[in-house]
């Protein structure tokens, strides 16, 4: 399954769906170059308390470094390198 971010059409996660529902990213896709997520190092939900809205917070292992991915109910998505 792919989830594009609605604000900028170049960038682009690809998730895989387990038996259970639960969507894990497996690729961020930037430009014609796709990254790959060797590995999930943490994962957690979160309430916005402003906003209300629930995100998704994954900490992963990313070509060698570790990445921060935010996803948000509403599709978009925030990358940050740790």
């Amino acid at each position: 399954m792919k989830k594009k971010s609605p604000d900028c059409a170049r960038f682009e996660l690809k998730f895989y769906e387990g038996y259970k529902g639960r969507e894990i990213p497996r690729a961020v896709v930037i430009g014609n170059r796709e990254f790959k997520i060797d590995e999930i190092l943490d994962r957690k939900r979160a309430l916005d308390h402003i906003t209300g809205e629930t995100k998704e917070i994954f900490t992963c292992k990313m070509e060698g470094q570790t990445v921060k991915i935010i996803l948000y109910r509403s599709g978009k998505f925030e990358i940050a390198y740790l």
